[in-house]
């Protein structure tokens, strides 16, 4: 693949799995016949999801961090980072806010699994990033999450990782301003380069962010970016629900005629929102390509094509959807869904490589 042309990966969460067994079962079944499909010429950069059961099981076993490490490098499956944002189970039960439990300031729980995930994440793929709630949800302020985040910072500096935290709507740091003034504030010049942001997409469209100004932002202030989310959001003009019976919160935003948020809530609105209101946009990644959903497809479209340029090339852009089993019902044609959204992200990066259209 020439150096211009981006690398584009895909989070495997979008793959039901929880134990070893089962991660074993997805690798060498689907993920296998996904490289296949999709990347038969490259390798193919993946996001492992690591969960509290998951990591025990590779911490007990040395011999199946070897066997990891090893299925991955001899089937071209490159490894560029973790997800160790959920540490329960994150399909088939209703996840809901447990997917931010436990909390960076309850106990020491979170913090003792993000370490565990960077002592994986050094031997399996050393340098790569774990990503992790940027907090808690609010009213939690970042005052009280700051040193739990900043003692794993210095874990990941010892291991030569790097921690990604992720902002998310509703949480203490949802906004790109809000990151920019946690790392103002908290993050010594020593820890910059072992602690960064996870950008993802859906996350700040949901929050009505112009994303060529927060990734000028960032770069601006120095904070690090340490990989992409391409996600997707749904859109609409008028708040209609859909997947109700979701098992994942559908975080909501409103905007004004101005285009400024003007409107928050955790979950589907229990009453109407307020008058004034003029597009609503939906935490739920659905496919980052076209469907019959309105998304915030065309935003995502013009970060591809003319905002990615000016990230660094070894940023990686990771693809997540993973509300893919709960959209089939089933996890049937999962992986040509997969496949179809690789196609499409690549070639939207493709028209911004160096020479494109000449």
């Amino acid at each position: 693949m020439p150096a211009t042309v981006r690398p584009v990966g895909y989070a495997l969460n979008a793959f039901p799995y929880d134990t070893l067994a089962e991660l074993w079962a997805c690798l060498e079944g689907e993920v296998v016949r996904l490289k296949a499909l999709a990347s038969p010429d490259a390798s193919l950069p993946v996001e492992l999801r690591f969960s509290a059961a998951l990591v025990n099981e590779l911490r007990a076993d040395c011999h199946e961090v070897g066997r990891l490490k090893w299925f991955l490098e001899t089937n071209s499956l490159d490894l560029v980072t973790v997800n160790g944002f959920v540490m329960p189970r994150f399909h088939g039960e209703p996840v809901k806010e447990r997917v931010y439990l436990p909390a960076w300031h309850e106990s020491d729980a979170r913090e003792r699994f993000t370490n565990e995930c960077l002592d994986l994440l050094a031997l399996l793929a050393p340098g790569a990033s774990v990503s992790v709630p940027f907090g808690a949800l609010k009213p939690v302020t970042m005052d009280v999450v700051a040193p739990a985040i900043l003692r794993c910072a210095e874990h990941a500096k010892m291991t030569g990782s790097v921690l990604a935290l992720e902002p998310e709507p509703g949480l203490c740091v949802e906004t790109t301003a809000e990151a920019i003034e946690f790392f103002e504030r908290h993050v010594p010049d020593r820890l910059r380069q072992n602690i960064g942001v996870n950008f993802d997409l859906a996350h700040q469209l949901v929050e009505f962010e112009d994303l060529a100004e927060s990734i000028a932002a960032l770069q601006r202030h120095g904070v690090l970016l340490a990989k992409i989310h391409v996600s997707n959001a749904a859109e609409m003009t008028e708040l209609k629900p859909f997947y109700a019976d979701s098992i994942y919160l559908h975080q909501t935003c409103g905007a004004d005629a101005q285009g400024r948020r003007a409107y928050f809530s955790l979950d589907w609105p229990a009453t109407p929102p307020p008058a004034g209101l003029v597009q609503f946009r939906v935490h739920y990644h659905l496919p980052v390509c076209p469907t019959e959903f309105s998304t915030t497809l065309p935003a995502v479209e013009h970060f591809l094509t003319g905002i990615l340029p000016s990230v660094p090339i070894a940023v990686p852009a990771i693809i997540e959807t993973y509300t893919w089993p709960q959209q089939l019902r089933d996890r049937s044609r999962l992986v040509e869904n997969i496949a179809r959204e690789l196609a499409w992200v690549r070639s939207k990066i493709s028209l911004s490589a160096p020479g494109a259209g000449l």
